[in-house]
């Protein structure tokens, strides 16, 4: 899955501003405003599991919030994978 495509686009549940990948098994984009995250899942519905966070109400620019969107998906991304019962 190319997440930086996803990134990049101008969807409404995809875009996030200045991506960077971070050192993790998952692959995981954050930027300023959000993040994006893929892993292989294989259920029941599918063999991936793509997970867009999204914050509107911070400016694209803005790079305060970068560490603590990075700490909120390298918890809750494989924390909702379990709860999904990745294999």
């Amino acid at each position: 899955m190319d997440l930086n495509y996803m990134a990049e686009s101008t969807g409404s549940v995809s875009r996030v501003a200045d991506a960077r990948r971070i050192d993790t098994k998952y692959d995981v984009l954050v930027g300023t405003d959000g993040a994006i995250a893929a892993a292989q899942c294989k259920s029941e519905t599918g063999d991936h599991f793509a997970l867009t966070l999204q914050l509107p109400k911070i400016k694209s620019g803005d790079g305060a919030h970068r560490a603590d969107i990075e700490k909120f998906m390298r918890a809750y991304f494989p924390a909702t994978l379990r709860t999904l019962g990745c294999r």
